[in-house]
This record gives C-alpha cells, structure tokens and sequence, in this order.
C-alpha cells in the first residue's frame, strides 16, 4: 500500500493523485468563475449532472470568505474535489503575495482546515504576462510553498506557469526542484493550453505544429514523473484565436493519465463566447463544444472522469443520532386537509392547487414575471452545525426550471442550504441532496418552492428532511460504490454488481439494474415510486 505520511486528504505520489485512502484520482472537471457569476454556489449541481470529479473555483482577494467556504461545501456535497485559486495573479507577477496573503488570514485558514481532507489549493492563476526567469520563479514559489506548509496548509498545493499560463518550459524544468523543495513534497503543475493554430510559432515553440506541442509536453511530464494536469482549455482562445486541438488534448491526457479541466462552465466568456460551455449554467443548456465536452465525447467528463469512493462515502457526524424523523409537516399530502402545514403565495401570477394520492399538481394559469411571483412554502427548524438530507420527487407538462431553497424568512436574504435549480421533465425525477446548517440556529426557518417565471404546470411529492444520520445516509455510506451523486449517473463497479431501491426504512424494494461489471457510465432508470438508489456488489 502507498504511504500518504498521514497526509489529511489528497496526496501525489510519482505523478498520480491519490485520495487519503490510495485511490488514484485523475480529474476531470470545469473551471467557473463563481466569483463573478454564482457566489452562491446555485450552479454547482448543474455541474454534477456532468460526472465530474473537481471544480476550479475562481476567486480573488475581494471575495467573502464565508462565499468561499459555502461553495467549496457545496462542490463536496455534490461529490467534487474543490480546487480555490486567486485570479488577480491573471497575468501580474508581482501581485502572488497578495495571493498568500489571502491563503494565510485566520479565517481563510480555518475554513481550509476545515475542508483539507477533500480540496486542492491552487495558489494563483497564471502569474506573469511574460516569461520569469527559472531561478526567481523558483525562490518565488518556494518561499511561498514554505509559508503555507508552516501555517498548517497540508494540501496539494498547485503551480501555474507563467506567461499567462501558457509557458510549459518553466514548468518542466522547475517543476521537479520545486516539488523536491517542498516539505510535504505535495505539488501539482498546471499548464493552460492557450495554443490557437492560428498564432502558433514553429520557431519559438520548437515544435511544427500545436499537436506536437501538447503531445510533446504531456509526455516530458510523465518522463520526469512529474504531477501534472491542464487547467485550462477550449476550442479558441482570447479574442476568439483559431483554433485550439482540444479533442487532441482529451485523447493525450486520456492516453497519459493525466487529468484536465474544460474552461469555462459560463456563460461569461465575454470576450471569447465560444468558450461558455452552457448558455444559461445549467446541465440542460449545454452547447457545441461544451456539450462534447461534458457528455458527448467518449474521452469526455461523463464517460472518464471517477470520482473518489470517499468523497461519495463521506460520514457526517453530527454529535446527534439522527432518528431519521421527516421535519416536513404533511410532506406526503396525506393529511386529512391535504395542503395542512403548507402556504400558497401566488401574488405575481394565478395557479390552481389539487391534490391527489399524495400528489399536489400545480396548473398554472397565469405565470409571473419573476420565479418569486408564485410560491409555495413551509417553516420549519434548523440546528446550527446540523448536516440534513433533503428530498423531493416533481415532474412536469414541459420542460422547466424550478428553483428550490431553504433559506431566512427577512428581508435580507440570508441561505441555509443555497438555492436549487431543477430541471424538471415529463417523467417523475427524485432529487436529493446534502447540506449543513452554518448559520445560527432557526426555529422558522422557511422551505420555498419559487414557481413563477413561466406558465408551465407541474406537479410535486414526497417532500422530506431528514438529519444525516438517518437510515437514508446510513444506506448511502453502507453500500454505494461510485455513484455520481445528483448527476444521474453512476460508474458500474468492475466486478459484478446491482442498482437496488431502498424505503426511508432500509427495505429493499426493487432491483433496477444489474451487470458483470466494467460497464462504464450509466444512467438512473426512471422511477415511479420514491425511495433510495444504491449501487451494491453482487453477491454469487
């Protein structure tokens, strides 16, 4: 067995990255700029939807550091390794120690210390518009890397290269004396491959085309055993420069092992919109290269990318044993008023309620301008410090969008779990997902289900929350193996395997699938009854 040195999360060894219990890990994810577009983390399980394994998170110095914590929570909620960086290193050299500062406050500290056993660090995004000279950027990052290893930050820690990013040289050669250097010997280098055809420099580069170049590169890495991944990559570059090989890209990293992440989720790719993987941040708008990217391509994230078996097994430990009781009052419609506990608030638009067979159906007849117009809500009690498990199964007449949150009931808005925006089909969907109480404890804390914005009718069900230590989470640690949490999709297990349907209760309710194992990515079968999916070995 590898030896990690008591490392508290991930660790590189050779050149791969491997969880804290062995695993190799080769990322595969997208970078999005929360910073500027989501600092409440409301696209994060969009992002899930894809498989992927890691999210680059851009920031910068002026960010919350309270922002940072919830969305790197959330990234590991929804089964992904979060990676933090500081862009306002974006081509200026001088400004990585405002960078380590950053990384260095108290409260910047704790919340790190906090998520070290999932994250990686990358300290700042392509430092320098030119090229540094090997020996500054050695002293640089050294004296860095030692800063942070002496305040307690274990993680790995990853280097850009300079030249916006691009300069693979430095890289290379300073790559492995810097990794030497460091105490914990715990580095990733990241190269962004802004390489357009259309610019490229057979005389500078060495190389006749940019094909030679990424092969060529990625190849010196593996040679000098170094950890080594592409954070950045899309079809063109800034200014829309044509074009970047980037399916080349996919296939030599796939060959190598070596992993990536597609720039950028969007859309805000203002100057180069070819780059927005979606059109409006959610899995069900993504577009051209982005839709390869994610889901089409057989070398793409849903069909490559693992994610780390304790990430998805994570055991939330409360200090209370959960009894599994649902908070939701009348979450099944069953009681002899059947809309008991709930409030209707259709103020922007009209819609008629009805229920049936624990069904509540939504016929909208007048939609409102806002998704805030027509709503549908209930109070209920939170703890601090609390992890929950929500639940809910919808479908819709046509294709919508439904935004779910639980969050303070002022006028300031203050969120608990972070707002939800579900993709809601013609068929029944089960929707589920993690969150932990940050704020002060909330006796009237409000579950709001903003239905506006569109005059699409729908229909709603089994509604729960429970806390994390309940049959359902107990189930999901017991027996899940590689499943790609709110994404629709699961890895089948190399050796033989079922997809069973638990209750709340841990009765075994219906085998969905089954194979021999090695199958690849599938997709969750459409249920018609709420319950708990679970992959679980097969037994002979």
């Amino acid at each position: 067995m590898i030896q990690s040195a008591a490392k508290p999360g991930f660790f590189v060894q050779d050149r791969y990255l491997y969880s804290k219990d062995n695993e190799k890990v080769i990322l595969r994810g997208v970078n999005h700029m929360f910073i500027w577009t989501d600092r409440e983390g409301k696209t994060i399980p969009e992002i899930a939807k894809t498989g992927a394994n890691c999210v680059r998170i851009v920031w910068n110095t002026r960010g919350r550091i309270s922002d940072l914590d919830n969305i790197m929570g959330l990234c590991i909620a929804n089964g992904m390794i979060p990676i933090p960086e500081i862009h306002d290193t974006t081509g200026n050299w001088d400004r990585l120690p405002e960078a380590l500062d950053y990384w260095l406050r108290e409260e910047t500290l704790q919340v790190l210390s906090n998520h070290q056993e999932y994250m990686i660090l990358n300290v700042g995004n392509e430092p320098g518009a030119g090229e540094i000279p090997e020996s500054e950027f050695f002293d640089v990052y050294r004296m860095i890397v030692t800063k942070m290893r002496a305040a307690g930050i274990r993680v790995p820690i990853m280097i850009d290269a300079d030249m916006w990013g691009q300069d693979e040289k430095i890289l290379l050669s300073v790559g492995p004396k810097l990794l030497q250097a460091d105490p914990e010997h715990n580095l990733i280098f990241s190269i962004h491959m802004w390489w357009p055809s259309e610019k490229h420099d057979s005389a500078r580069t060495g190389f006749a085309t940019v094909q030679e170049r990424i092969t060529a590169t990625l190849e010196k890495s593996v040679e000098l055993k170094l950890p080594f991944v592409v954070g950045e990559f899309a079809p063109v570059a800034a200014g829309g420069a044509r074009e970047i090989p980037y399916k080349h890209i996919m296939a030599e990293a796939e060959r190598l092992n070596i992993g990536w992440m597609a720039w950028s989720w969007g859309p805000g790719n203002y100057d180069s919109p070819e780059m927005d993987m979606t059109a409006h941040s959610s899995f069900n708008t993504l577009v051209g290269w982005g839709k390869e990217v994610a889901v089409d391509s057989p070398l793409g994230i849903q069909n490559t990318s693992v994610i780390p078996n304790f990430i998805q097994n994570k055991d939330y430990v409360t200090g209370f044993q959960g009894t599994g009781t649902n908070l939701i009052q009348n979450g099944d419609f069953s009681d002899e008023n059947p809309l008991e506990s709930w409030v209707t608030d259709f103020w922007g638009g009209k819609a008629d309620v009805k229920v049936e067979d624990g069904v509540v159906h939504f016929d909208i007849t007048k939609g409102s301008k806002e998704t805030w117009g027509l709503q549908f809500k209930q109070h209920l009690p939170l703890r601090n410090g609390v992890t929950y498990i929500f639940s809910m199964r919808a479908k819709a007449d046509k294709p919508r969008t439904l935004n779910v949150n639980i969050k303070k009931d002022a006028e300031v808005y203050t969120p608990y779990a972070n707002g939800r925006i579900l993709d809601l089909s013609t068929s029944w969907q089960s929707f589920s997902w993690k969150f932990t109480m940050k704020e002060d404890s909330d006796a009237e804390a409000l579950l709001i289900f903003d239905m506006g914005g569109t005059p699409i009718s729908w229909s709603l069900a089994d509604i729960s929350l429970v806390q994390a230590r309940s049959v359902a989470d107990r189930l999901n640690r017991t027996f899940q193996r590689n499943v790609q949490k709110n994404s629709g999709y699961f890895n089948a297990p190399n050796g033989p395997w079922q997809l069973l349907l638990y209750s709340a209760k841990g009765e075994l309710l219906q085998v969905l699938d089954e194979g021999k194992g090695g199958e690849g990515m599938r997709s969750y079968p459409k249920l018609e009854q709420s319950g708990i999916m679970v992959v679980k070995d097969k037994l002979s």
